[in-house]
């Protein structure tokens, strides 16, 4: 008659004994957003572990708390699973990005990019004008103004976007907050009134 082995399954199947799953609060968070990353590990059983011990790294933003304890930001973080065989961490997106957190057996994937887009750039119409310029045939104006850089943002491009009272510009440009455009008069008469609009793009300081 044959022995019965005393080998436990989890040392016939080491590693394979245990199933990894990371998910997310929040799988579409905008940038300057913390989520919640829980890691939950269950043996082959389905019941969960307590005491596994794994290294959780982010392809970007940082981890910044663990269980709801604060710890310095970190992109890789060593976590053990406690009761319920889980553990939870803080992560900061601080871009928009693809980030996708791992634990080396299972993976998730956090975009910031659907919401965070919408809010990534934004365009202002600015309007340059002056009226009794009287503008004769073949003569170029000059006009200047202030912008105001939208909290948050740097100017990425400017373009002219149309006019009225001129043909054509040859001058477009931005020192700092001046913006300054030469319009020219080819019409073949005076003009007393001339609008320039001018579209800025900004894009977020991140």
């Amino acid at each position: 008659m044959s022995e019965r082995s005393s080998v436990s399954i989890a040392e016939v199947l080491g590693d394979n004994y245990y199933i990894d799953k990371l998910t997310s609060s929040d799988y579409s968070p905008s940038i300057g957003d913390t989520v919640t990353i829980t890691l939950l590990v269950r043996d082959v059983f389905g019941d969960p572990v307590t005491g596994q011990t794994r290294t959780v790294t982010c392809t970007s933003g940082s981890f910044v708390s663990v269980n709801g304890t604060g710890i310095t930001a970190s992109s890789s973080v060593d976590v053990t699973t406690g009761s319920g065989g889980t553990v939870t961490l803080g992560l900061s997106v601080n871009l928009a990005d693809n980030i996708i957190v791992s634990d080396g057996r299972c993976d998730c994937v956090v975009s910031s990019l659907s919401d965070s887009i919408t809010n990534l750039v934004t365009v202002q119409k600015v309007t340059l004008s002056k009226t009794s310029a009287n503008i004769t045939n073949h003569s170029s104006v000059d006009l200047t103004t202030t912008i105001t850089i939208p909290n948050g943002y740097k100017v990425l491009d400017y373009y002219t976007r149309n006019y009225t009272g001129v043909t054509d510009v040859s001058r477009l440009d931005l020192n700092g907050t001046t913006l300054t455009v030469r319009g020219w008069n080819h019409t073949g008469q005076t003009q007393s009134n001339v609008y320039i609009y001018v579209g800025v793009l900004y894009i977020r300081d991140i």
